[in-house]
């Protein structure tokens, strides 16, 4: 329990205090004075004022953080006070737009930067199927191979007496099966002859035997590593609101994660790898870079919005209009977080059978670009 709580701050603090730094590297560069740096919330257990009049602080509860910038964010309506020449307010308004998008940037920053590592450190998997040999990743249960007897690790070396010699030969025969399928296969130092039964096959998937691809990983240069690095960021928020706006389109409730749910998941990274544990890290940053950049009113998103408005137009909404604005968000916000954590609730303590498809050897291997945790293929 311990191990996994010590996890949870390890993964959340520097989401946390990359997101903040790139708000506070916003001010400094734009000029705006910064009064706290703060990570966490709470009882303040350390802080120490800098020249330049900023207050950083660690406090007691090591979640979340915030950087309080000099001034207010929007004048009261009818305030005929200027604002000083280092307050938020004094800014113009693509000043004030880059203050509130770039903790977002940053977490995408990090994000491309753990990405780019792990690929540079383990290499990629090979999707040319040609080129994979054809050994067996993962059996699904309850399929035809694990009927059968095939396991992990099998390396399948002909199919109905004819040889295999790459995944793209297994999947082309075992779309051509007639009937029963008699296979040679290596395991260590045996030789076994197995058979899935045509009984075996599902009707509606005749040619689904239930097994995933072995990922063989290959090596990646430093500049090749930071592109697919940066196209990890790209897919994966690619997908996410491409998920997203299915479930929305499609009239489903999206598959959320609360705070319940990812505790869970960093609850279970932390048995399966250092690396797993540190792409969970910046998948989780490239999630809270991304969410921050709804436009959902009392969000970096929503800001912005109000700064572009302020450029378009050459004025701000009223401040009691964004203050209603903020309201809604707010309870939008707790309708998202109440949701996630029912779904979390739902799907950790009542687990649904697990869907049947998980793998599908008549695929092609998963895209270089695409995967990257020891999941791939699955």
């Amino acid at each position: 329990m311990l191990l996994s709580a010590l996890a949870v701050i390890v993964v959340l603090s520097p989401i946390v205090i990359i997101h903040e730094f790139g708000h506070f590297l916003a001010c400094r560069l734009t000029g705006i004075g910064v009064k706290e740096f703060s990570f966490g919330f709470g009882k303040i257990l350390w802080h120490k004022k800098s020249a330049k009049g900023t207050d950083f602080q660690i406090r007691a509860i090591p979640f979340g953080g915030f950087v309080e910038p000099e001034g207010q964010m929007f004048p009261e309506d009818g305030s005929k006070e200027k604002p000083k020449s280092n307050e938020f307010g004094a800014k113009k308004w693509y000043a004030k737009l880059f203050m509130v998008v770039n903790g977002a940037f940053f977490n995408y920053v990090l994000a491309a930067f753990i990405f780019s590592l792990l690929i540079f450190l383990r290499g990629m998997p090979e999707n040319d199927p040609v080129k994979l040999a054809p050994v067996i990743g993962e059996v699904v249960a309850e399929y035809p191979a694990e009927k059968a007897g095939l396991q992990s690790m099998d390396l399948i070396t002909a199919i109905d007496g004819k040889n295999i010699q790459n995944w793209q030969e297994l999947t082309q025969a075992i779309q051509a099966r007639q009937g029963d399928l008699r296979l040679t296969v290596k395991r260590a130092e045996e030789t076994l002859h197995l058979t899935i039964k045509d009984a075996d096959f599902l009707p509606e998937k005749p040619t689904l035997i239930g097994i995933a691809v072995y990922n063989e990983l290959k090596p990646v240069g430093l500049l090749s590593s930071v592109g697919l690095g940066l196209y990890q960021c790209w897919y994966w928020t690619k997908f996410s609101l491409t998920s997203l706006w299915q479930s929305i389109t499609h009239k489903k409730a999206p598959d959320l994660a609360g705070p319940i749910g990812i505790v869970n998941i960093i609850h279970k990274s932390v048995r399966t790898g250092w690396m797993n544990f540190i792409f969970l890290i910046g998948m989780l940053s490239l999630a809270v870079g991304m969410f921050n950049l709804f436009p959902i009113p009392i969000l970096d998103g929503g800001y912005a919005l109000v700064f572009l408005w302020e450029g378009l137009t050459g004025k701000l909404p009223s401040t009691k209009m964004i203050m209603r604005a903020a309201n809604v968000g707010f309870y939008i916000l707790m309708i998202l977080v109440l949701y996630a954590s029912y779904s979390d609730i739902k799907r950790i303590f009542f687990k649904p059978k697990a869907a049947v498809e998980q793998t599908q050897q008549t695929q092609a291997p998963a895209d270089n670009n695409q995967v990257l945790d020891e999941q791939e293929g699955k």
